[in-house]
């Protein structure tokens, strides 16, 4: 009975997030969300369009409503800080971030495993800035298979400003 009673709860819970987005049908019939791939390679699409032409509606509709996106940074003193968005702060920062400049992300390699619905991703990165200014990171997604397709619950990310090698295993062969 308890066992019901959870998978009840957390089947309620992840629909009730599906339901709550009504722009959901946006990008239900796109086939990029039926695979896990096709759904982090749609986030860097989308990052990496111009921003009068960035659809951020379409962005919002990859993510389940309660995700964040958060970066792992250092602060002054070289302390290692966490700096977390729920989505709206995050289209707010990147806008405000970019200051008019284009902005690209690429894959360079991608690794991830994946059981009975939910899935773990690292996406090497490299970003520039009107081509210039590459730096590379780490994209950590998690995600979920709901209704017929992926979703994401969660992104954190860091980079290699701080001076943290990219292990090997991340790197392309």
């Amino acid at each position: 009975m308890k066992n019901t009673v959870f998978l009840f709860f957390i089947s309620f819970f992840f629909l009730g997030d599906v339901a709550a987005h009504p722009e959901m049908s946006l990008l239900q019939e796109k086939p990029a969300t039926a695979s896990i791939e096709g759904t982090i390679a749609e986030v860097l699409r989308i990052l990496s369009t111009p921003e009068e032409d960035r659809n951020w509606d379409d962005f919002r509709v990859l993510f389940l409503t309660s995700a964040d996106l958060s970066v792992i940074g250092e602060n002054q003193l070289g302390q290692k800080k966490v700096t977390t968005f729920d989505l709206e702060s995050f289209v707010r920062f990147f806008r405000n971030s970019s200051n008019d400049r284009d902005f690209e992300e690429v894959q360079l390699h991608v690794h991830g495993d994946s059981y009975n619905g939910i899935a773990q991703v690292f996406q090497t990165f490299e970003v520039s800035w009107d081509g210039e200014s590459k730096q590379r990171g780490i994209n950590s997604y998690q995600l979920v298979f709901v209704d017929g397709r992926w979703w994401i619950a969660n992104i954190i990310w860091s980079n290699d400003a701080n001076g943290v090698d990219i292990p090997a295993e991340y790197l392309p062969k």
